[in-house]
């Protein structure tokens, strides 16, 4: 039985009456390359079975690697509150440091922008992006849940983080809260508690489009037919709301996106774990002595430079047809706010 004939680069060049990088370009979607010539050598690529070599693709991305580790290749990775605020928020300090290192593994320089729209306008971050000879933008969670960006998108390559970016819609790296928070649920289960309470912040519950609070009552649902104790949403912590709250359903555990529960949990003379449980679902220290979820922020970083870098490579650009969504994982971290509960 004889061998089916590779098709190679030349093959299609010939074939289309092109040269062999004109075909390299076209496959790639290269915005030198017309529309009807892109047909012309994906049809024909299609009609001859045209199939990209795995190892020689990997091969030819560790050149282009090693060519450009002299002078790292510009990212920008677009803010839309006071860069200082990343130093003193924990999930987004952790998310940049994710991004920074691998992009610098991978033979790029991520910079920071300030996307202050009363200041600078859409366009003109634009045209500082192209100036600099910058392809690839990620956007981290914005300052307000269901937000928009006004950037001439299809100059970039785009990754967003997590779902705060309403419109456009771009391919996204996001922390996996639904699964995250029945994580922390069934560890609560485990260690003997029967009345958990979700207190949420409403920016939060907006910016994960209300996965922590489905994730929530789809548990709960599921344990229990009745005594599910509802959601308390508010915009900051209220004391007399977060009382009555309490009072009124008595959990024997309080799972919260906000820790600023902590000071009012105190003022109403409760202590954890001895009358109330405490659950974080924003857990970056492991020496805080809050048990919780960690959304490891760091590696979504990481996971969104991978992934613009893979856009870029097929020069995949502009607002996508059918944007895609990879999820990272939680993990789960002990700490003394939780005990074991006794048996009934």
């Amino acid at each position: 039985m004889s061998e089916q004939k590779y098709v190679t680069l030349k093959d299609l060049a010939k074939e289309c009456g092109v040269t062999p990088t004109t075909v390299s370009l076209a496959l790639r979607n290269h915005p030198r390359i017309s529309d009807a010539t892109k047909g012309k050598v994906r049809e024909a690529a299609e009609r001859l079975g045209y199939r990209r070599h795995p190892m020689l693709s990997a091969l030819m991305a560790n050149l282009n690697q090693s060519r450009q580790s002299m002078a790292a290749v510009p990212l920008a990775a677009i803010y839309t509150h006071d860069l200082e605020m990343i130093k003193s928020n924990s999930y987004h300090l952790k998310a940049w440091q994710g991004m920074d290192r691998r992009a610098s593994e991978l033979g790029f320089k991520l910079e920071r922008f300030h996307l202050d729209q009363k200041k600078m306008t859409g366009k003109r971050l634009t045209q500082i992006l192209t100036t600099r000879g910058i392809s690839g933008v990620i956007v981290p969670p914005l300052l307000k849940a269901g937000g928009h960006l006004n950037i001439d998108w299809e100059e970039f390559s785009v990754m967003a983080i997590g779902y705060s970016m309403l419109s456009p819609n771009m391919h996204r790296v996001c922390p996996d809260q639904y699964r995250g928070i029945r994580l922390a649920l069934r560890e609560l289960k485990h260690m003997g508690y029967k009345r958990p309470g979700l207190l949420l912040n409403k920016q939060s519950d907006l910016r994960t489009l209300h996965l922590w609070s489905s994730g929530f009552y789809g548990f709960e649902h599921a344990q229990k037919s009745r005594g599910i104790i509802p959601v308390l949403e508010c915009d900051e912590v209220d004391e007399k709301a977060l009382q009555k709250w309490y009072e009124k359903y008595t959990p024997d555990v309080i799972v919260s996106s906000d820790l600023n529960i902590i000071e009012p949990l105190q003022k109403l003379g409760l202590d954890f774990p001895g009358d109330v449980g405490l659950v974080t679902l924003s857990r970056y220290e492991a020496d805080g002595g809050i048990a919780g979820i960690d959304q490891n922020a760091s590696v979504l970083g990481a996971a969104a430079v991978e992934q613009l870098v893979q856009l870029m490579y097929y020069n995949d650009r502009g607002v996508p047809d059918m944007p895609r969504v990879i999820q990272i994982p939680s993990t789960w971290g002990e700490g003394a706010s939780i005990a074991k509960q006794p048996s009934a």
